[in-house]
Order: structure tokens, then sequence, then C-alpha cells
């Protein structure tokens, strides 16, 4: 049973504070430094030490309203604050004359901080407001554009989080920054927080009747800038021939769609799968499926798992199902049937229809069995071990049974007797 923590004292609590403090005003001077010359600091009074500490600006923070139809559960929020943590302390910006990097998170909060001390600096925090500023001559005109260019960074950071944690068939995450509130006393420090706003979104829906039935189609967007983005394509971008070429068609997708991307792949790869549908859709021209449809080429990493299979359906192209890459309707899976003979049936029995199969299993290390799955295109199934964060713990042993299953052995056989005579 876990214990209690003790509370802390007043005492100890303000020793933590006085630390923090001290902590925050020597990265402070540091970034005097980069922007200049450190001695600045120097140059402030007591007060303007107090006030400079007073004005900081927090963290960039992702926050939720407290209305509860637009809340986002404490889970959600702290991942998407933790992954948003590392992305900005991933990404730089060139400070000062010598062009330091310094990243996102340090920019605003000590970068634009001093920014906003070096321009409402006087005589009541500063001996001396005008030698101070010329200690810090890389706040010029130049730096208008450093400001531009990292917001436009953060901007984009928000993007990539959003196409991330955002759910085909359940909502879309959209952020935006949080409105200033007037100060309510001198004291008030909420004008200092730079909070975003985080919102999920549900997607938009419709009813639409396919093969007789009435069924809801989710319209695939994303999220650029605040705005949602509908996907659309025209029927020359999927090759089709025409007088209404350029007539832009709304892209939709089934729920059946994203429950066999799930099913066929895994939690593997799951936590991108809203990038990678979109992905699909707009960065290669689909095949032609055998029912006049269009197979969409879904990969990971430049490695192709399967096709997001999709029907043109009045003024609208609906993503139905997604296919394996050994499933039959692909490419790769008619080649395999040419192979091997194999039908549906024997790919779901033998489990070759999923990719747990390949990542753990030991068809890799039978050289014959991989050739065959490499000759039909497969190969890059064996490839997609390198991109798990946690290797499997054990490989399940069923390279041999295949073989067996699929005749390889007799056909290994064969060659050896007749390579003797």
């Amino acid at each position: 049973m876990k214990k209690k923590e003790k509370k802390k004292s007043a005492q100890q609590l303000k020793q933590e504070e006085l630390h923090q403090k001290n902590c925050y005003l020597k990265r402070i001077k540091a970034m005097m430094g980069i922007m200049g010359d450190e001695s600045a600091y120097e140059l402030l009074n007591p007060k303007g030490v107090e006030w400079l500490y007073f004005l900081r600006l927090r963290p960039v923070k992702l926050i939720s309203l407290d209305d509860p139809k637009q809340k986002v559960n404490k889970h959600d929020l702290d991942i998407l604050n933790h992954q948003l943590n590392l992305l900005l302390k991933k990404s730089f910006v060139g400070l000062g004359p010598k062009k330091i990097q310094v990243n996102l998170c340090d920019f605003f909060c000590f970068t634009e901080t001093l920014y906003l001390i070096f321009r409402n600096i006087d005589k009541d925090y500063c001996f001396n407001p005008l030698a101070f500023q010329e200690k810090l001559p890389s706040f010029d005109e130049s730096y208008q554009e450093i400001r531009v260019e990292a917001f436009a960074m953060l901007q984009n950071t928000f993007d990539n989080l959003s196409w991330i944690y955002s759910n085909t068939i359940r909502h879309s995450i959209r952020i935006e920054a949080e409105p200033r509130k007037e100060a309510k006393s001198p004291f008030d420090r909420s004008a200092f927080y730079n909070n975003y706003i985080v919102y999920f979104e549900k997607p938009e829906t419709e009813l639409c009747e396919i093969d007789g039935h009435k069924r809801t189609i989710f319209q695939v967007g994303v999220f650029k800038n605040n705005t949602l983005i509908r996907i659309a394509l025209t029927p020359e971008q999927l090759g089709m021939t025409g007088i209404l070429q350029k007539l832009p068609l709304n892209v939709f997708i089934q729920a059946h769609a994203i429950d066999r991307i799930k099913e066929r792949i895994g939690d593997y790869f799951m936590g991108t799968s809203y990038v990678d549908i979109f992905t699909a859709i707009l960065s290669k021209k689909p095949f032609r499926s055998d029912d006049g449809g269009f197979l969409f080429p879904y990969s990971y990493s430049d490695k192709r798992l399967g096709y997001l299979k999709a029907n043109l359906v009045g003024d609208k192209i609906i993503i139905r199902t997604f296919l394996f890459l050994t499933n039959n309707g692909t490419p790769e899976g008619k080649k395999l049937t040419i192979q091997l003979g194999v039908q549906k049936e024997d790919k779901k029995y033998l489990g070759i229809d999923k990719l747990s199969t390949f990542i753990n299993s030991d068809i890799e290390e039978n050289e014959n069995l991989k050739q065959v799955f490499i000759q039909a295109g497969c190969g890059s199934l064996f490839e997609m071990k390198k991109h798990l964060r946690e290797k499997p713990d054990h490989s399940i042993h069923c390279a041999n049974y295949l073989s067996q299953y699929l005749g390889l052995t007799k056909k290994e056989e064969i060659l050896e007797q007749m390579s003797h005579l």
C-alpha cells in the first residue's frame, strides 16, 4: 500500500519557490548572454528583478475548457502536453549574432519574456534603461522575422499534433490560443500564460445508401491553422477522363475500414493511422480494383502495408474497407494466389492476412518462404520490425508448417533429387 506523502511545511514550500526563482533568473541571465551581454542583468534594480520574475511567460501548455460539452479528459490532455513538450524541444531557432540554437520551449519562456522586458524597461526598474537595451542588440528588426518563424513553427507543431492524435470517425483535434483575459487585479498573472485550448470536434457524417443499405459515412478532413480542410479529389486525380475531370469529389470513410485496419495491422502503428489515411488518399494515384473501384496504397514510413479500397458513389469517394497487402483483391494478393494457389480461406487459416504474423513469426528465417512473399511484392512486411518501439518477446514457429501446407517443401525435395541425377 502506497504511503501518504507528508504535507510540506510553509518553510519547505518557500524554499522550493526560492530555488525555482533562482533557477529561472539564472536561465534568463544566460538568455541575455545569447541576445548580447548577460551583464545587462546587473543593471536591473531589485524591484526590476522582481518585476521580471512576475512578468515571466509560462511554458506553452494545452488546456481544456470547463464546459462539460467541450471538456477534454485529463488522460488525453496529459498525453497531448507530453508530446507537445517533446516536439517543441526538438524544434530550434537561431538567436543572437552567433545564431545559437534555442529550442521553442526556451524561446517562448525566456526569449519572449526578455523581449517583453526590453520593450517596457524604464527607470523604475533599471539603473540605466538605455544601457540595458544597448546590451541586448539582437532585439532589432531582424528579431521580428525570428518571432514570425517561431510562431509559424509552433502552429505547425499544433497541426502535426492534431493530425497524429485525431481519429477519423470519432474526433478531429483543433487547437487555438486562449483569449487574453482582462487582469482582475495588479497581482493577476493570467496574461502571462502561453495557454492553448484543445477542442475535440466530431466529424461530419451523412447517411448514404450502399449495396441497398443505409450506411453512416464520415467525411475525411484535417485541421490546419484552426480551419477544417475537407479532403477532396477530382476524377483527373483518380486517373479518369471526361468533361467533369475538375469536379471535386469529397472523400468519406466507413467505420468498417477503420475496424479492418485495427484487425489486420493491429496496435503496432495505430497511433498514426489518421495521418496514414489522408496521406494514402493524397500522395499517389490509386490503382483500379476489379469491381471498378479504387485502391489507395496505405503505407507506414514508406513501407506498404495494404490498400484503402474505395468506390465512387454519386459525387463522393467512399472508402469502404482496408485490404492487407496479402488479401485477395490487391496486386500482391493476386500474385500470391498465382504462385501458391492460396485462396482467401487459406490466407486466413495460415494467418498471413495480418501484420502480426510477419512480425512475431519465424517466416523471415525460412529463406525459400520469405522469397515467395518478396517476389509477390510483400517484402515490406518483413521490414516493419525495425519500426517497432518494443521488439516481440518471442517468435511463433510456423515457417515449416507454412512451407509444408503450401507445398514448398516438396518442391525443394524434388529440386534436390534432380541435382543429384
